[in-house]
């Protein structure tokens, strides 16, 4: 059986926003689905989570589901009309919501002209509009345009992010979050992460709901490059967020970027989402460009262990080809000879992962088939596939939780198994349902990785060579 070991995450929007839509969507390869709180209301949100479920029930298989805060984002207010701000234009910045005057900027950030100096740049519109402070009068920022463009009502705006004083996590954020944990998302993203300590606040409130919900990273920030290893190893997964880092820093310094953060999370072993355009021309078109089609792939040899699609499967024209599309150029390049999956980390720090180096080069010398976990949470899971063994990895557990967790995990097919605390029997019963999947034939060998006595979570000290019969 040929299995995509890089997963996919598919931003959900009006593009397939039906239990049928949804269906295609998992069909054409995702694995999570990430619902951007950036736009939406609850009532649409909650609507589309319910569908999501129903969907992957239906198709029989885990489907994550991620909620992507939005974070401090900073917009302008509104104008009479869309309108051309020509280059070398003076303009003036102001706190507002509105303006009449095509040359006076409302920007919806309380503290405007404090958090700005002189020769500060700031940007508009993911970059396509670009200004450059050149005084400031009590509350009011002048500025030159550097790169004109057409202005319209609530573009983003990218202040200088180290003068900033709003938090990561915003008052709008954490209501998102209450729904989305009353909900029961799998995974949380945050926005614009500067240090360890705004991952710890959203900790704080999931285990106030009693619900520890793994959070990914978004490094999109200076602060969060500048702080990258405690940032990541603060959470349980990172995104690189090169869409915002495009923003931060010149064009050239994402790809360098991107690749240490790679580096870093290999190091403190945390699963990696590389994100944004990858595929951006399929929003209009059913064929990417040969340089994102490189882009997937670079990223996939790299040793990401996500990709993400934004808008190309939200509002694009192409939402299902989008999907299927990436998922067929990741298995192309994990099939290649220049595919040479890395271990995270040098070497074992507990049990629990040599445990999993050593099912993996066991796996490696008896030419098994698969890797088998037996796990309750999705740690054993997870520690295998950052060893990067050359055979799928099937992890079975009887959480619905854990399986919907584990299907962000690289290599890992997630599968139900009963509630049984006898090993000889959980064994048996591992071997009959992969032969009625039709996974595995007699006489195929498997390694099995699982915790004993079976049952308790974080015990994993045990690897077992079974032969399927």
């Amino acid at each position: 059986m040929k299995v995509r070991r890089a997963k996919l995450v598919c931003t959900l929007g009006p593009a397939c926003d039906t239990e049928g839509g949804l269906g295609q969507l998992i069909e054409a390869g995702m694995d999570v689905a990430r619902f951007n709180f950036s736009h939406g209301t609850h009532e649409e949100h909650g609507g589309r989570f319910e569908r999501l479920r129903v969907a992957s029930e239906a198709k029989k298989k885990p489907v994550a589901a991620l909620q992507d805060l939005c974070g401090p984002k900073i917009r302008t207010g509104v104008f009479p009309a869309r309108y051309q701000l020509p280059t070398g234009a003076e303009v003036t910045l102001v706190e507002g919501e509105e303006s009449k005057d095509e040359r006076v900027i409302p920007i919806q950030y309380e503290g405007l002209a404090g958090d700005v100096r002189v020769s500060d740049r700031i940007l508009f519109d993911d970059g396509r509009i670009g200004l450059l402070v050149v005084g400031i009068e009590g509350d009011r920022v002048k500025a030159t345009v550097t790169q004109g463009g057409e202005m319209r009502n609530h573009v983003g705006v990218h202040l200088p992010s180290k003068t900033m004083r709003v938090g990561a996590l915003t008052e709008k954020d954490k209501e998102d979050l209450n729904f989305g944990l009353s909900l029961g998302v799998d995974y949380v993203a945050l926005s614009f992460v500067r240090r360890a300590e705004d991952i710890a606040l959203v900790r704080e409130i999931c285990n106030e709901w009693g619900r520890p919900v793994p959070i990914i990273a978004k490094i999109e920030t200076p602060d969060a490059v500048e702080n990258l290893e405690s940032v990541i190893a603060a959470s349980d997964g990172v995104m690189v967020a090169r869409g915002d880092l495009g923003v931060e820093f010149p064009p050239e310094r994402v790809p360098v970027i991107q690749r240490q953060i790679l580096g870093v999370a290999r190091r403190v072993r945390r699963p990696v989402i590389v994100a944004t355009e990858m595929l951006q021309s399929m929003t209009k078109s059913p064929r990417p460009t040969r340089a994102e089609a490189s882009d997937v792939a670079n990223a996939v040899y790299s040793g990401t262990d996500a990709l993400m699609l934004s808008g190309e499967t939200a509002t694009g024209d192409f939402p299902f080809v989008s999907a299927e599309m990436m998922s067929r150029i990741a298995m192309e390049a994990e099939g290649s000879p220049f595919y040479e999956p890395v271990p995270y980390a040098t070497r074992a720090t507990s049990v629990a992962e040599a445990i999993a180096r050593g099912a993996v080069n066991t796996a490696k010398e008896i030419g098994a088939k698969y890797l088998v976990a037996f796990t309750e949470s999705g740690s054993s899971a997870m520690n295998v596939s950052l060893a990067r063994p050359h055979v799928p990895i099937i992890a079975f557990s009887p959480s619905p939780q854990a399986r919907r967790v584990m299907a962000l995990y690289w290599g890992v097919i997630p599968r139900e198994m009963p509630q049984v605390n006898d090993t000889d029997r959980l064994v048996d019963w591992c071997s009959a349902d992969l032969m009625g999947a039709g996974l595995a034939g007699p006489g195929e060998r498997v390694v099995i990785v699982f915790g004993a006595p079976i049952g308790v979570r974080g015990t994993t000290n045990t690897i077992r060579v079974h032969v399927i019969r």
